[in-house]
C-alpha cells in the first residue's frame, strides 16, 4: 500500500510544501537554470517509450518552455485543439510553490529547445478550481497568436458531448512527450527529442487501488504501468490520446503519478478532458 509520502515524491510536480521533507514544486524538481540546461547530458524522455520519427505523426502536441518567475527554465507539453489555443495542466503554471511569468509555446518541432514555430505568451487561463491539494481539476488554456495550419502543426478534435459519459476504461491509448525516459536522468538538454509509447486505459476502481491516500475523482482517468512504461517529469501537461469514433481524440492531459519511481509500473494520472469540455469550450 502507498502512502501519501510515496505519492508526494512524484506529485511534487504538483504540490508545494509537504511534511515529508522534500518540499519542492514540480518545477524546482523539472525546472532547470537557464545558463544550466546547456551542459545537461542525460536523455530525457517519456517512460519506455521510442522517439517520434516525424512530428507529422502527432501534429498538435505542443512543447512548453516555462520560464519562472525566478529565473529558472522548466518544460511540460501541451495540446493544439485549435489555430489560438493550447490546452495543458493547470501545474505547469502554478504548481503551489513555482509560478510561470511566460510560455514558449513550440509547434511543429521534434526538440522542444529548438525549431518549429515558437510562441511567447503569458495570457493563460487557469481552471478556477485548481487544487494542489487534492489534485483535481488540474487544467488550463493558453492563448496564442493564431497558428497557420500545415503537414507540422495541426489541431486534434476534443471530445464529442455524446462522449461525455464515455470512461474509456481498456482502450488504447497513446501519450507524447519530452519527459524522462529513466528515472536515473536529471537533465534536458537541448537534444530533447518527441517520445511517444501506447498504453491502455484503466478503471477508476482500479486505478484507485494503487493510490491510498489520494482520491481519484470522476474527473481524473489513468493508464496502467504494465511493462514499466509510463509518463515522467516533463510529461506534465502533455496529450493522452485515442481513436474515438474512428477518429484520434484528445482524451486526458498528463497530470501526476506515484512518486517513489515512473518505472515501478504504477499508474500514470490525467485529467479527463470529457469532464471539462464545457469548459474548455468556454474558453475557445
Amino acid at each position: 500500500m502507498r502512502t501519501l509520502c510515496d505519492i508526494y515524491k512524484f506529485v511534487i510536480v504538483l504540490l508545494g510544501v509537504s511534511d515529508c521533507g522534500f518540499g519542492l514544486g514540480y518545477h524546482k524538481d523539472v525546472g532547470i537554470k537557464q545558463a544550466e540546461h546547456l551542459m545537461q547530458q542525460e536523455t530525457s524522455r517519456i517512460i519506455g517509450g521510442q522517439q517520434v520519427p516525424s512530428i507529422m505523426i502527432y501534429p498538435y502536441h505542443a512543447g512548453i518552455v516555462a520560464t519562472l518567475t525566478s529565473g529558472w527554465t522548466s518544460i511540460c507539453g501541451g495540446t493544439l485543439v485549435s489555430n489560438t489555443r493550447v490546452v495543458t495542466a493547470a501545474h505547469c503554471w502554478w504548481d503551489g510553490q513555482s509560478q510561470a511569468r511566460t510560455f514558449t509555446i513550440v509547434l511543429g518541432s521534434l526538440k522542444i529547445f529548438s525549431g518549429g514555430t515558437r510562441l511567447a505568451t503569458s495570457d493563460i487561463v487557469v481552471h478556477p478550481s485548481w487544487n494542489t491539494k487534492d489534485i483535481v481539476n488540474d487544467i488550463a488554456v493558453v492563448k496564442i497568436s493564431r497558428v497557420q495550419f500545415n503537414n507540422n502543426i495541426q489541431a486534434i478534435p476534443l471530445p464529442a458531448m455524446s462522449d461525455v459519459n464515455n470512461i474509456f476504461a481498456g482502450v488504447t491509448a497513446i501519450a507524447t512527450g519530452f519527459g524522462k525516459m529513466s528515472d536515473a536522468q536529471t537533465g534536458f538538454p537541448q537534444t530533447t527529442q518527441l517520445h511517444h509509447v501506447t498504453l491502455k486505459v484503466l478503471t477508476n476502481a482500479v486505478c484507485q487501488r494503487s493510490f491510498s491516500d489520494v482520491a481519484i475523482h470522476g474527473s481524473h482517468l489513468c493508464t496502467d504501468g504494465a511493462n514499466r512504461v509510463g509518463t515522467c517529469e516533463g510529461d506534465s501537461g502533455g496529450p493522452l490520446t485515442a481513436v474515438v469514433n474512428n477518429k484520434r481524440t484528445l482524451i486526458g492531459i498528463v497530470s501526476f503519478g506515484l512518486g517513489d519511481s515512473c518505472q515501478a509500473g504504477t499508474p500514470s494520472v490525467y485529467t479527463r478532458v470529457t469532464a471539462f469540455l464545457t469548459w474548455i469550450n468556454a474558453q475557445l
